[in-house]
């Protein structure tokens, strides 16, 4: 069976999943003349579509930099949905009582995700150099050997030429 589709099988996937579920059904019931809450609600739509898309991101690198990067977007969707929830609650929707059910789906999803993040391997990784993805004790000057991430740059790059492969090493941004 391909990785993938064990990973859509999974209890991780399967609740953000049921998170995206539960939102659009809560949306059936947003009245199409309250313009705001319409507007409110097409970003907690993204915002849950955003959980899904870098889930299978994230799975589908080798890059524990790259897993990190889509693993904080992932947070980033559910604190948006839970504020924007809160959010159409204050502005009087009605039926906001049903985001209780989304809270409490994003509270199992939490459990789940610091297991995921847990079981990232720190070994394969580029370094990030903002500094916010590296695993724990590397450094943004940390210097690589460019013979051990040759793979891990080809994963986003398969046009890979010496002089792109020299600016990314040298850190150079032009």
């Amino acid at each position: 069976m391909d990785p993938m589709e064990i990973f859509f099988e999974s209890p991780l996937y399967q609740k953000a999943e049921e998170i995206d579920e539960t939102l659009q059904s809560i949306s059936k019931l947003i009245p199409e003349n309250k313009v705001f809450l319409v507007f409110l609600n097409g970003l907690i739509v993204r915002a849950s579509s955003r959980i899904t898309q870098n889930l299978i991101r994230a799975e589908e690198s080798k890059r524990y930099d790259t897993k990190m990067y889509c693993a904080a977007l992932i947070r980033s969707g559910c604190l948006d949905i839970e504020g924007l929830g809160n959010l159409m609650n204050k502005r009087g929707f009605k039926d906001s009582k049903y985001f209780s059910i989304v809270y409490r789906q994003i509270e199992e999803f939490r459990t789940l995700f610091l297991q995921w993040v847990a079981g990232f391997d720190q070994k394969q990784f580029v370094t990030d150099r903002w500094g916010l993805f590296n695993p724990p004790g590397i450094s943004i000057d940390y210097v690589q050997n460019p013979h051990d991430i040759a793979d891990l740059l080809d994963e986003y790059d398969d046009d890979n030429d010496d002089d792109s492969f020299e600016r990314f090493l040298n850190n150079d941004d032009n």
